[in-house]
């Protein structure tokens, strides 16, 4: 399974925006290079911190504007603007994020600046309005690059559920499962990650475990959609993890 392009950025450029290393990068994103260097430096993470308590990311600002507390790749320009707030009657707060993709993006991320952690548990709702080539979105965790994290999907039209560890841009599916996920409805998705244990529920039922040791750095949180999807999230939650995961 391959998102991605066969383009290799300047390793020059990761070493001067900070990270330890220019990693072997065989394949990304389709960006423009100006968007890939603004993708790498929203990405410089701050040192890792535990999560003290749960956190509700706020998402109460203008309609019409872009989401604040996040990077957003792609980034927006005089043409458009694809990660936005909107007015949303069914959304928790009255309002929601909105990414409207784009079959020339092969994903979209909106970074949460606010935090670079390993353990935590993540929650959110998430509906899928729209797309020809993909309806649906997830969350990354652990992301210490645009090219290397975790991620949870929920995919509306092939109704499954996947958790893939994303390697130099290159997805790898380590579990998935079938699950009913209706488009234009909202639905909750949440991680529990501690350690090599990622723990996921749907809608409050326990989805399937996952084990994977490949990434064990400390890294931020994202919102995620693939192409084309035109997808909605809110009631953004993020916590430190609960002694075990029976209460999903």
């Amino acid at each position: 399974m391959d998102r991605s392009d066969p383009s290799i950025p300047p390793p020059a450029l990761y070493a001067q925006l900070g990270f330890e290393a220019a990693p072997p990068i065989v394949h990304r994103v389709r960006l423009a290079p100006a968007l890939l260097a603004a993708a790498l430096l929203a990405c410089a993470l701050p040192a890792a911190r535990a999560l003290e308590a749960k956190a509700t990311v706020d998402i109460e600002q203008n309609a019409g504007s872009p989401p604040a507390h996040f990077d957003l790749l792609p980034a927006e320009d005089r043409q458009r603007q694809p990660w936005t707030l909107i007015e949303d009657g069914t959304a928790v707060a009255g309002r929601a994020i909105e990414i409207r993709g784009t079959p020339t993006v092969d994903h979209s991320l909106a970074i949460y600046n606010a935090a670079s952690t390993k353990d935590a548990e993540i929650s959110l709702r998430i509906k899928a309005t729209g797309g020809t080539e993909d309806q649906g979105g997830g969350i990354a965790l652990r992301l210490t690059s645009p090219d290397n994290y975790y991620l949870v999907e929920t995919d509306a039209r092939r109704d499954r559920v996947v958790f893939l560890r994303v390697v130099n841009g290159v997805a790898e599916e380590i579990v998935g499962v079938d699950a009913d996920i209706a488009s234009n409805e909202w639905h909750r998705l949440a991680v529990r990650a501690v350690d090599d244990e990622f723990v996921v529920s749907l809608d409050g039922v326990w989805a399937f475990t996952a084990f994977d040791k490949a990434l064990s750095r400390a890294g931020r949180i994202a919102l995620w959609t693939a192409t084309d999807s035109v997808t909605r999230f809110d009631s953004i939650t993020i916590a430190p993890p609960s002694p075990s995961a029976q209460q999903w």
